[in-house]
């Protein structure tokens, strides 16, 4: 019993220690956003993303100066340009965009009070009234980039939320 013990003590032991902490992204009513309670924006550095989650894959560079990267197994991509936040983005039920893994976010996303996952519907649009989010077509809907400082879109396919993206201006 005791080497079952001391087993169980070690699992258990590595999983406190080397699991991952849950990501948690709020995009809150003065349309400001955290991530793991640290706030982001366009001044964010990449280096600052990589030390809350991790050293991402290079998905795609441009001669602009903007940078795709992506966390495969965590369903998360985000864009720099020029080393700074430009996006942050989250896959719930892929629909073929390359941009994105084909794996789902497995995190914290909230809207407001809302949380989002891959059982939300387009629906939830009707609950974000307040961040003035609107679907311009179907499966689309976002607020005003013009009007919001940090605007957020959401994408929809049969009616399930496919992709989420916030940008940083």
């Amino acid at each position: 019993m005791k080497p079952v013990c001391t087993v169980l003590f070690f699992s258990l032991l590595s999983v406190i220690c080397f699991g991952q902490e849950t990501i948690e992204v709020v995009y809150t009513q003065d349309y400001t956003v955290t991530l793991n309670g640290t706030p982001i924006d366009n001044s964010t550095t990449y280096q600052s993303i990589v030390e809350m989650l991790g050293e991402p894959e290079v998905y795609k560079e441009y001669p602009t100066g903007k940078i795709n990267y992506r966390y495969t197994d965590l369903g998360l991509v985000f864009h720099t340009v020029n080393g700074n936040l430009l996006t942050l983005a989250f896959n719930f039920n892929w629909d073929g965009d390359k941009n994105f893994p084909n794996t789902t976010f497995e995190g914290v996303l909230k809207i407001g009070d809302n949380s989002i996952d891959a059982k939300t519907t387009e629906s939830i649009v009707d609950d974000l009234e307040r961040f003035e989010i609107k679907c311009l077509m179907p499966g689309m809907c976002m607020n005003n980039p013009r009007k919001i400082k940090n605007p957020i879109l959401l994408g929809f396919k049969d009616d399930l939320i496919t992709q989420v993206s916030i940008e940083f201006h």
